[in-house]
């Protein structure tokens, strides 16, 4: 069975550009709750995510965790 994908990108300016998709796997079919961590996004104070799935199916997303860290500067 195929491997499906979920793709992401981030704008750090409100959606005037872009960076390159991100792709990680969402595993085979039939294998649920299937975690996806996207680390080392850059610095920025707001920011905007599309996301693109490779399968033709229904899905949802049931959420999403920012984990913020203080930095240096």
């Amino acid at each position: 069975m195929t491997d499906h994908y979920i793709e992401v990108a981030v704008s750090k300016d409100g959606g005037h550009t872009w960076s390159n998709w991100r792709r990680r796997s969402l595993g085979a079919v039939g294998q649920y709750e299937q975690r996806i961590r996207l680390l080392r996004l850059g610095r920025y104070r707001h920011a905007v995510m599309k996301i693109r799935v490779s399968s033709p199916v229904k899905r949802d997303l049931l959420g999403g965790v920012a984990a913020i860290e203080p930095t240096e500067g």
